[in-house]
């Protein structure tokens, strides 16, 4: 039998050198996961800066404490916080103590067929999603909360199921996207369980039945139904821009546009279908007019968005010929 602690309650030799073997000596990152998700884990004893990036990013802490700097200020944070933060936002970790801290980087496009579980979640559409789905201004570009100890075993859990899933080369597979979605959906949980209820996002019913409406003719390919719109919500077109610029930030129109850019998105990242068939079948007038909305989205146009992110890493030209297959 072997004890793990002496007799004064301090831990035995053994117990020392396994702990002083594991211990992290220096500043030290691993990395598994290729778009459309990507995972990473720090492991740090020095301060350690994150630049601002164009990603939405997940943290949590998985061991250690640390002070926690952003342009608001400074608190400290142990394990089992999660912290999220959005495009161009700025952090430091401080004085870190043993810490490991693990992020994940994902492509929110990549989600485009699970809208239903998305709007239907408040939370975790109101901490990930509202920066691709609407322009509602934010006051905190970061989020920092603290899960629940009885929920940890759970988050744990399922960062480490991500992370195998991630390191076996399945990042473009249906199991890492939907346990990446239970994470979101169970942090949203959370952060909703720490505020209490105070950051849900309010849509209006005539609005949630609108976006309903428009997300399944955007995924179809169709135009936007207007008359439906109007019969399902009780609200003419004027009425339904009104609350759609008040609740959401944009209009009708511009909404449905993006995520028109959206679903096209997701179709270039697991696909090989060529960026003309892809086009037509999501409804934009021509070619220019995708990438006209591209460029506007993501800042470039469809081929080299899908040469960036695509799963499998191949560029087609109009005619779906493979123009080039990077490493």
């Amino acid at each position: 039998m072997i004890r793990t602690e002496n007799e004064a309650g301090g831990p035995t030799m053994a117990m020392a050198l396994f702990l002083k073997k594991n211990a992290i000596r220096e500043n030290r990152i691993e990395n598994v996961g290729r778009w459309p998700i990507r995972l990473t884990d720090f492991f740090l004893v020095d301060d350690y800066e994150f630049p601002p990036s164009r990603f939405t990013e997940v943290f949590l802490v998985r061991a250690g404490n640390f002070l926690h700097e952003t342009e608001s200020g400074t608190q400290a944070v142990r394990t089992g916080t999660a912290i999220v933060h959005h495009p161009e936002s700025r952090h430091v970790v401080k004085q870190p103590d043993q810490v490991k801290l693990t992020r994940i980087r994902f492509l929110p496009e990549w989600f485009s067929g699970d809208f239903r579980s998305i709007i239907e979640s408040p939370d975790a559409l109101g901490l990930f999603f509202v920066p691709t789905f609407f322009e509602i201004p934010q006051e905190s570009r970061v989020q920092v909360f603290t899960c629940r100890e009885s929920q940890l075993s759970f988050v744990f859990s399922l960062f480490d199921l991500l992370h195998q899933s991630l390191r076996t080369g399945r990042h473009g597979e249906p199991v890492s996207r939907v346990t990446l979605l239970e994470i979101l959906l169970l942090l949203g949980d959370e952060y909703h369980v720490y505020w209490r209820g105070g950051n849900r996002l309010a849509i209006p019913e005539e609005v949630n039945v609108a976006l309903q409406v428009v997300e399944t003719a955007v995924a179809s390919g169709g135009r936007l139904p207007i008359k439906l719109l109007q019969s399902e919500s009780g609200q003419s077109q004027e009425e339904l821009n009104q609350a759609f610029r008040k609740h959401l930030g944009l209009s009708l129109t511009d909404y449905a546009q993006g995520r028109r850019v959206r679903h096209a998105a997701q179709r270039l990242l697991g696909s090989t279908d060529p960026v003309d068939s892809i086009s037509a079948n999501f409804g934009f007038s021509d070619r220019s007019q995708m990438d006209k909305a591209f460029d506007g989205a993501f800042g470039m146009a469809p081929d080299a968005y899908r040469m960036k992110f695509g799963i499998n890493g191949i560029a087609m030209d109009a005619g779906g010929k493979d123009t080039k297959t990077p490493a």
